[in-house]
């Protein structure tokens, strides 16, 4: 009956050819000398070959042998790089991560932590994906990113959402707008006063969606422009008299300092932003450090007014 050859054959067999002795080879691979023996012996059954030649005093590899030995050796060499690179990315050594996250947290908070990270895990390489939330939850259902920060849109069942912060609503507009002139918190029924000025943001993004629901109480479902992202946002504020309901961190993000924004009040409302990851799977050790460096960096910083930690943090 033939023996399946494994890696315990081939090392048992390159152990002996290297040192020349059963003795030597058994203390090497910490095996007793009779079970090394038997290990060679199905070896030699199932190939049909002798591979050694024995006397009192020496072993020696026969002729057809030393082919064997040679490819054995390199075999194992190979696969001990494989397994030792393998060790080294979760050792955090080598590696890649994949993160999608809300264009104004990859600004604020994920380049800001990045050489924290980095002094640790200098040859980790990293993929950043700007989305609104609907393709960001999309991406970590579907494991194309270890893990994610946006707010909570699609609410997928498999999907854990950790909320991290609260972001208040206001006003950015443009620097001829009425509004920018305005001082304090304004009301939603300022906002709808300038209701054909509004320019909106696409569905699949929470600020989109927020604008269909929440807005229709204000008549501001209408809007004289969409945009899909907040980064197509500022040039098209520029072009004056025009106004777009934002979140704290999104007004401070692509040049939309630059431009008046004020607080919306009555009601006050606020955006949520979560930690996204698969439920039952667990983050690599590099994806942990990581997402510890973010929020390292969340606890160091100066939070704009309008924006909350959401406790308890890990």
């Amino acid at each position: 009956m033939s023996t399946i050859i494994t890696l315990r054959h081939l090392r048992s067999f390159v152990a002996v050819a290297d040192t020349e002795s059963f003795t030597r080879a058994a203390e090497r691979l910490f095996l007793t000398q009779s079970s090394l023996s038997a290990t060679i012996r199905q070896l030699e059954e199932d190939v049909g070959v002798k591979l050694f030649e024995r006397t009192t005093r020496s072993v020696s590899l026969t002729p057809t042998a030393r082919h064997l030995h040679q490819q054995a050796a390199a075999l194992l060499l190979q696969f001990d790089a494989i397994v030792s690179d393998l060790k080294a990315v979760a050792l955090q050594q080598h590696g890649h991560l994949r993160i999608a996250a809300a264009p104004s947290i990859v600004a604020w908070l994920l380049i800001p932590a990045l050489p924290r990270f980095q002094a640790n895990y200098p040859n980790v390489t990293l993929s950043v994906r700007e989305a609104g939330s609907a393709e960001i939850e999309r991406r970590v259902r579907d494991g194309e990113v270890d893990f994610a920060i946006t707010s909570r849109l699609a609410d997928y069942a498999e999907l854990t959402y950790t909320p991290l912060l609260k972001d208040r609503y206001g006003v950015v507009c443009s620097k001829d707008h009425p509004l920018a002139a305005l001082r304090g918190p304004l009301h939603w029924s300022q906002v709808s006063a300038h209701r054909d000025d509004l320019v909106g943001l696409a569905s699949d993004t929470l600020v989109g969606s927020m604008h269909r629901r929440t807005l229709q109480e204000y008549q501001l479902t209408q809007y004289r422009e969409e945009v899909s992202s907040s980064a197509t946002l500022h040039p098209m504020l520029q072009l004056g008299q025009r106004l777009c309901v934002l979140p704290t961190l999104t007004a401070k993000t692509h040049q939309l300092e630059t431009l008046p924004f004020q607080p919306l009040a009555e009601p006050v409302l606020y955006r949520e932003l979560c930690l996204v990851t698969r439920s039952l799977r667990s983050m690599s050790r590099t994806a942990q450090a990581l997402l510890q460096a973010l929020l390292d960096t969340l606890h160091a910083a100066s939070l704009p007014q309008g924006v909350e930690l959401v406790e308890p943090l890990a």
